[in-house]
């Protein structure tokens, strides 16, 4: 088998595997090569809740926050 044949099967055989991935398994894979690491939004969100009870200011920071993001969804919109 020449050099050249084998190039062939093996993108071949990337073709097929790619074809039975799903586009969200090829996008995490694309941004994994490129060194960024999707995360969870829900696992992420858990971690933040955990941290604003750890806080000890009656929700004052949590407040913060919410405004903030509020504020940045609002500059989004427009």
């Amino acid at each position: 088998m020449s050099n050249d044949d084998i190039k062939e099967q093996v993108l071949k055989d990337l073709k097929a595997i790619r074809d039975k991935l799903g586009p969200e398994v090829l996008k995490e894979i694309e941004l994994r090569m490129n060194g960024q690491v999707p995360y969870d939004k829900e696992s992420a969100r858990k971690t933040v809740e955990l941290f604003l009870q750890g806080r000890h200011d009656q929700g004052a920071f949590a407040e913060k926050v919410l405004k903030a993001l509020e504020d940045k969804e609002n500059i989004e919109d427009t």
